[in-house]
C-alpha cells in the first residue's frame, strides 16, 4: 500500500491522545476526589465520578476509537474502496479524536473551576463545528458500510451514493454553521431542541434525497 493510501488514524491523532494522557496524569492528583463528568441542559454538572475514573474515561474512549479505526476498514465488505479515500478516512478519525480531546479539556477545566462560559453553549459550538468539518469531506467518501450516508439506495448504487454525498456535504456545512450560530445567540432553553431538530431534518432530507436519486437517475 502506498504512503498516501495508508489506512487508520493519522499520526497526529495518536500524538493528541498521548498529550491528553500525559496532561491527565499531571493534573489528576490536583483534582477533587470526585469530578463532574455529566452536565445538564443548563451547562451545570449533574453527574460525578471518582477523579481517576473520570479523568481517564475520555482517554480510554479515544484509545478505543484509535484502535477501532485500524480495524473497521479491514472488515468492511467494500474495503476495496478505502485506498482511494485513505486521506479522508484518516482525517475523519483524527477529527473525532481532536473533538474528544477538547471535551476532555472541558471536563478538566470544569473540575478545576476554570470554565467562565456556559458549557452547554461551548459543547454545542464544538458539535456544530464538528458537523460542518465532517460534512465538508463527505463528497470524498467512497461507498462503504461505516462512514457516510448509508441508506438502502446509496449502498445499492454508486451514482446515488455520489449524488447524495455531494448534497450532504453542501447542506451539512450549513447545518453545522446553524448549530454554531444558534448556540451563540439563542436562549439556553432553546439550544438543545434546535440542535436536535437541525440534525434530524438534515438526516431525513438526505434519506429522502437518496431515494429520489435512485428513482430519478
Amino acid at each position: 500500500m502506498k504512503p498516501n493510501e495508508r489506512l487508520g488514524a493519522p499520526r497526529w491523532a495518536w500524538m493528541i491522545w498521548g498529550i491528553v494522557v500525559i496532561a491527565s496524569l499531571v493534573v489528576a492528583p490536583h483534582l477533587p476526589a470526585r469530578i463532574p463528568t455529566h452536565f445538564g441542559a443548563n451547562g451545570k454538572p449533574n453527574g460525578y465520578s471518582n477523579r481517576w475514573v473520570g479523568i481517564f474515561l475520555m482517554p480510554g474512549l479515544m484509545l478505543m476509537l484509535l484502535l477501532l479505526w485500524q480495524i473497521l476498514w479491514r472488515i468492511d465488505p467494500k474495503r476495496q474502496n478505502y485506498p482511494t479515500m485513505a486521506p479522508t478516512y484518516r482525517y475523519v478519525g483524527g477529527l473525532v479524536i481532536g473533538f474528544l480531546a477538547l471535551v476532555q479539556a472541558y471536563i478538566v477545566s470544569q473540575a478545576m473551576h476554570l470554565v467562565v462560559w456556559n458549557g452547554t453553549r461551548l459543547i454545542g459550538i464544538l458539535v456544530g463545528l464538528l458537523v460542518a468539518l465532517l460534512a465538508n469531506v463527505l463528497p470524498r467518501v467512497k461507498a462503504n458500510w461505516w462512514l457516510g450516508i448509508r441508506t438502502p439506495w446509496t449502498l445499492s448504487d454508486e451514482d446515488v451514493w455520489r449524488k447524495t454525498h455531494q448534497l450532504g456535504g453542501q447542506t451539512g456545512v450549513v447545518a453545522g454553521l446553524i448549530m454554531v450560530v444558534s448556540n451563540v445567540v439563542l436562549p439556553i432553553a432553546w439550544i438543545g431542541a434546535v440542535t436536535v431538530a437541525v440534525v434530524i431534518l438534515w438526516a431525513l432530507a438526505l434519506a429522502v434525497a437518496s431515494y429520489w436519486f435512485s428513482v430519478h437517475p
